[in-house]
């Protein structure tokens, strides 16, 4: 099972971790991994072309995902936001190979 976990700190996103695999079918032909391997590509490609690296952290490796936000402009949370949004989305139609996990810092 994929779990992300996303902490906040007043309303704002302060850190994403995403960890495991989704396991809904067989290496190379699966589609929730698949989903949210190219949802965080498209995410951190976005990030670092708006210079977030210079503000944050991200560190990625086979089955990890794990972005920290040091400091945050508008532009990062919405990207941010977006992310969170399509993990909800995937986690609303694969709930079995995914698990959203929201707490406060």
């Amino acid at each position: 099972m994929i779990r992300a976990t996303i902490t906040y700190k007043e309303s704002l996103i302060k850190e994403i971790r995403v960890k495991g695999h989704a396991d809904s079918g067989k290496y190379g032909n699966d589609l929730v991994c698949a989903g949210v391997s190219t949802i965080l590509t498209g995410i951190v490609n976005m990030l670092a072309k708006k210079d977030f690296l210079t503000r944050g952290t991200i560190a990625l490796s086979q089955g990890n995902a794990h972005i920290i936000v040091h400091e945050s402009t508008k532009e990062d949370q919405l990207i941010l936001e977006t992310l969170v949004t399509c993990l909800e989305t995937m986690e609303a139609d694969y709930g079995k190979y995914i698990k959203m996990i929201k707490k406060e810092a």
